[in-house]
């Protein structure tokens, strides 16, 4: 592959870490978050609870025409590689304009060093600042997220992912979802967007920004984060919640994968949102179509909106639904087969 512009010139923005009583930047540059002790440095990556994880940009390069792989409001994901191993990866730049954006960084920072435990959760391989932007190196899951694979069944002549692949699918967000839920962690915005494939017939988890450490013994305070069409009732009502969020989240992303449609109509406005979410019947996939009957129960487990009759992790991970699922070759050949819109 020929070599690729220097690392250090693929942004030039000057956003600063400043102005937060929290963090300080040192006369090396290097960026502290002073309750964690959590490092940000050019010269050292990223340092979390003493455990350094080094990299540079001098040990990353970038692909290159075609090598974006996605932009958000927080910044660019790029496609690369790493030098030494060849290890295929994802970079994704975060810029910190605000308070708030710092707090993300640090969860999700926190939150890719637990999900290194996990094969269902995109893991890292480090991280570094580069003219004050932090960037981490991701798994890249090559597929990109399950929008494309909705999307990509339909363009293949599917009205939805098939429910033998969805139940390989599912099997992976649980277990995924699962550990976090072990570690004391929500999520808070699970959406297709959020759970990457790859071609390999892997699925993970991604983007961790706004989950949050919760106390099993203790129910979060109210707050509306996350994508509001995949929003439980109990965060639409401004409700204390818990991990079953998650999952009522995930419920959707499963029946919209499943049908092709997103079980709510086209949404203007948020009092419409509510009615859907908070007072009209929950969605169900009818018994009568296409899909199996564990599936369906499935569904409901998931998209009930009583809490204490809501499926948790413990459970939906044995349901019979995902208990004998294809391997991960198999979808893999599944995947071969489709086209790409």
């Amino acid at each position: 592959m020929p070599a690729m512009p220097p690392f250090l010139q693929m942004d030039d923005l000057e956003e600063s870490f400043t102005g937060s009583g929290s963090w300080v930047t040192d006369p090396t540059g290097t960026i502290r978050h002073v309750t964690t002790g959590t490092r940000f440095s050019e010269e050292s990556g990223i340092t979390v609870d003493g455990q350094e994880y080094t990299l540079t940009p001098n040990d990353i390069e970038l692909c290159g025409e075609g090598g974006t792989l996605g932009s958000g409001a927080c910044g660019v994901v790029r496609k690369g590689f790493i030098k030494k191993t060849g290890q295929p990866v994802a970079i994704k730049g975060i810029k910190i304009e605000a308070k708030d954006k710092k707090e993300q960084l640090m969860n999700e920072v926190r939150s890719l060093v637990t999900a290194q435990w996990c094969p269902n959760l995109v893991t890292w391989y480090g991280g570094f600042v580069s003219r004050s932007i932090v960037h981490v190196v991701l798994d890249l899951m090559d597929l990109g997220s399950l929008r494309n694979l909705r999307n990509s069944c339909k363009a293949s002549g599917y009205d939805g992912v098939p429910p033998v692949h969805l139940a390989i699918v599912t099997s992976q967000s649980m277990k995924g979802l699962e550990f976090l839920h072990n570690q004391h962690i929500v999520h808070r915005d699970i959406k297709p967007e959020n759970i990457l494939y790859s071609s390999t017939g892997q699925v993970k988890l991604t983007d961790f920004g706004i989950s949050r450490s919760l106390d099993a013994t203790i129910e979060m305070a109210g707050t509306q984060i996350g994508t509001q069409i995949y929003m439980a009732p109990e965060m639409c009502l401004g409700d204390e919640y818990n991990f079953s969020v998650d999952i009522w989240s995930y419920g959707l992303v499963l029946y919209e994968l499943a049908t092709g449609t997103f079980p709510f109509p086209p949404l203007s406005n948020f009092a419409t949102l509510f009615e859907c979410i908070c007072e009209k019947p929950e969605p169900r996939l009818p018994v009568d179509g296409p899909y199996p009957a564990v599936m369906c129960e499935f569904v409901e487990k998931c998209l009930t909106r009583e809490v204490r009759e809501r499926g948790d992790t413990p459970r939906l991970v044995r349901h019979p639904f995902v208990a004998t699922v294809e391997s991960e070759e198999e979808f893999a050949s599944f995947l071969s087969t489709l086209q790409r819109p």
